[in-house]
């Protein structure tokens, strides 16, 4: 009888490659897969939803970004307490089948109702997508930390984060090779399918995990907190405004969201004058995602770690808004396509790649509380108030009937002050880093 269960030498040179032990192998796999098809949902609906802005009229997006950010409040209570109340598999399951179940009315509304071109059901989705988003990968991360300890973290988090750029590669991908032939209706329900296959695969990570610890052996309801399903909100305002390091970390994320929008209103209106049908639209979206994508991964695995390590947070916090002056500066010269596309394509690649895990390291330093409380805080409630600010300021730069050059020099002068707040952030972080108690290196590293 052959009852040798022992593991390929593939499979062994893998593991012994990125440290992973027999046991974190499932939950790591599973986890690998929930990421990947929830990013390639998400990244099949972004697309649409940027059409959607063109088709609306930059007139309407302040309207559209302030809507978002009252949907984020109205459904942080009963997020809260459903999050408290139920066991985690069944929250899980639960608000992913709710989006799912949202998504096949968007796509019943748009095959009946005239498609992209309804201004209501388009204005909906926008604000849908927009508030999904960060909903989803949240849950996401909520699970992972839930049942990863800090030691594993480090090891496997990596894998995860590339499995998300991976996901966001396919799903950009398959928009942008089949947006041309099938409707908007049929791409959503492409994106339904791959949110089955997230709350499958995060029922299976969460009973493979069990094993790791004897922390989460019982499945139990949470408990809710007395002070009800705003307290986590309160508290993290509350610890932000008590602490200066907390407020730049806020000033790191309104400069880049406040530029972020400035952004995406100048392709709105660039997008809407090069190209006159939906579907040529969302191509275009689709394909600037992928590059988006293959960029970021290409920088994650050669160059990401090696520019943090070496140069230090200060630095790689700073390349994007330096990048961003340049950017704007060249966009209002020539505000064309192609420098849209490339400017946009720089950005947010460097985003993905250094200004995001280097803005995670900055919490690395502040008390347990602060990571749960006021990091939530600042990753929603603030980056969403940076819309509303990009948004109108947009709105009241365009009433001067000449907003290329206001624009331009007032998102050349917002990054340069970002510049000099992301020089004294990567400052602090390695003076606080400085005074941690020092930990012995972990066996593991290589």
């Amino acid at each position: 009888m052959m009852t040798d269960h022992s593991p390929s030498p593939l499979l062994g040179r893998f593991q012994r490659l990125v440290s992973i032990k027999q046991e974190e192998l499932a939950p790591l796999c599973w986890g690998w897969l929930y990421i990947f098809s929830l990013l390639c949902a998400y990244y099949i609906l972004r697309p649409i939803r940027d059409t959607v802005s063109t088709l609306t009229g930059a007139h309407s997006l302040p309207w559209l970004f302030t809507a978002v950010l009252i949907t984020m409040l109205l459904l942080q209570w009963p997020y809260n307490k459903l999050s408290q109340r139920l066991p985690r598999e069944r929250f899980i399951s639960y608000s992913y089948q709710a989006c799912a179940l949202i998504l096949c009315a968007f796509a019943l509304g748009f095959a009946r109702h005239g498609g992209l071109h309804n201004l209501f059901l388009g204005r909906a989705f926008f604000i849908w997508v927009s508030v999904f988003n960060l909903f989803a990968v949240s849950v996401f991360w909520a699970l992972i930390v839930d049942i990863f300890d800090s030691e594993r973290g480090k090891r496997l988090f990596g894998l995860l984060a590339a499995a998300a750029t991976i996901g966001a590669i396919g799903g950009s991908g398959l928009t942008s090779l089949v947006a041309d032939h099938l409707s908007t209706p049929v791409l959503l329900i492409i994106a339904v399918v791959l949110i089955q296959v997230s709350i499958f695969s995060a029922k299976r990570l969460s009973r493979c995990g069990r094993r790791l610890s004897h922390s989460v052996t019982e499945e139990k309801p949470r408990q809710p907190s007395t002070g009800g399903g705003l307290t986590p909100l309160l508290i993290g305002i509350r610890q932000t405004i008590a602490s200066p390091y907390l407020l730049g970390i806020c000033g790191y994320i309104l400069f880049y969201s406040v530029t972020s929008t400035l952004l995406y209103f100048q392709q709105a209106t660039i997008v809407q004058h090069a190209f006159t049908q939906p579907n040529q639209r969302t191509t275009f979206f689709a394909n600037v995602d992928l590059a988006i994508n293959v960029l970021t991964l290409i920088c994650q695995l050669t160059a990401s770690g090696k520019i943090i390590s070496r140069w230090g947070v200060a630095v790689s916090l700073t390349l994007l808004p330096l990048v961003s002056i340049l950017g704007f500066g060249w966009l209002g010269a020539a505000p064309s396509l192609s420098v849209l596309v490339g400017f946009t394509i720089v950005r947010r690649a460097i985003n993905f790649a250094l200004a995001r895990p280097s803005r995670e390291i900055l919490f690395t330093v502040v008390p347990t509380s602060e990571k749960y409380h006021a990091k939530v805080f600042i990753d929603t409630l603030v980056y969403r108030m940076g819309d509303q600010v990009g948004a109108w300021s947009y709105q009241a730069v365009s009433l001067l009937g000449v907003a290329a050059l206001p624009l331009t020099l007032l998102s050349m002068i917002l990054a340069a002050g970002w510049a000099g707040l992301s020089v004294a952030l990567g400052r602090a972080q390695r003076r606080k880093a400085q005074q941690l108690p020092q930990q012995p290196p972990p066996a593991t590293r290589d």
